[in-house]
Formats: C-alpha cells, sequence, structure tokens
C-alpha cells in the first residue's frame, strides 16, 4: 500500500490563528491522535509513506525517518513524490499526485491519500474514494474514513484470492 501523506492540516493543525509547537530538532509536534492513527494502519516492513507535503524538500529521507521515528510513527519505507514537470511550474497537489501514480503504473487500490488540500476533490472518482480530505484546523483525528478505506481493499483482495481457488 502507497500512503500520500501531508504534514500541514493532518499531522499538525493549520489554524492560522493558533501557534504550531515544535520539537527540539526545530520541527513540528505531531498531533498525538494522528501518530495512533497512522500506526494502527501502517505496516512497517510492508507499506510505503510518500511524502506530498509541501515541506518534502526541506530534508533528506534518512532525516525525514529520524523526523517521524522521533514522533513515534513507526515506518521502514519513505520517499518523497518527485515532479517532473519544469521546476518554473508550480503544479498542485492533485496534479502531482496524479502523475507520480501514472507515472509509477500504481492501482488506485493500492493507494491512500491523507491530505487536507481541496484541490483533491477534483481526483477521478477511483482516486478520489482512496482519499481522506482531513479538516486543516483539527488534521486527522478520526480514523473512520481512514479504516472504511482498508477495508474495501481487504474485501477487494479476499474476493480476489477465493476468485482464484
Amino acid at each position: 500500500m502507497k500512503f500520500f501523506l501531508d504534514i500541514d492540516g493532518v499531522l499538525v493543525h493549520a489554524n492560522p490563528h493558533k501557534p504550531v509547537d515544535l520539537e527540539p530538532d526545530g520541527f513540528y509536534k505531531f498531533n498525538q491522535i494522528a501518530v495512533n492513527i497512522l500506526n494502527s494502519v501502517l505496516y512497517e516492513t510492508k507499506d510505503e509513506v510518500i511524502l506530498s507535503t509541501s515541506h518534502r524538500f526541506r530534508y533528506d529521507i534518512v532525516r525525514w525517518k529520524e523526523i517521524f521515528s522521533s514522533r513515534g510513527i513507526k515506518m521502514n519505507n519513505i520517499s518523497i513524490i518527485e515532479t517532473s514537470t519544469s521546476s518554473d511550474i508550480r503544479t498542485d497537489r492533485k496534479t502531482e499526485i496524479e502523475h507520480w501514480i501514472n507515472e509509477n503504473q500504481i492501482e488506485s487500490s493500492d493507494v491512500v491519500i491523507i491530505d487536507d488540500d481541496k484541490s483533491l476533490n477534483d481526483l477521478p472518482k477511483d482516486l478520489k474514494e482512496r482519499l481522506v480530505l482531513t479538516n486543516p484546523y483539527t488534521g486527522l483525528n478520526d480514523i473512520t474514513d481512514l479504516t472504511s478505506i482498508l477495508k474495501r481493499r481487504l474485501k477487494q483482495k479476499f474476493l480476489e484470492v477465493e476468485s482464484a481457488k
């Protein structure tokens, strides 16, 4: 499973009227509810977290692993969504994610997108069904949407196994 993960509005609130707490390393303190939710659905050895956040180029992969680990998020596979568009042209999150999925030939059923970016409402239906659109003021604080996506995936896999018998 590939988890596209934003940070602002997902792991930390994006309320402009409230300051964001920092950890001693200088990066944001993550909301513990969001951390618990992610830990409950990520399989450390199999799932890949793909950073789609605007912060993604701030650090290298080694540093990102340290940041997530120090905040209690257990993952082994982390990458940064790369855009192959010109650096002079800024693309929206929707375009970046769609492009990455198409370039890497990933099935929509193998994707979960966790983000607060409203441009993602315009994703094609198969990808929009894989979207957990968070409230930017509260972030990821309810596991319901995420588990419903994962349950559909498990049901699909079960049906595939049963039909192969």
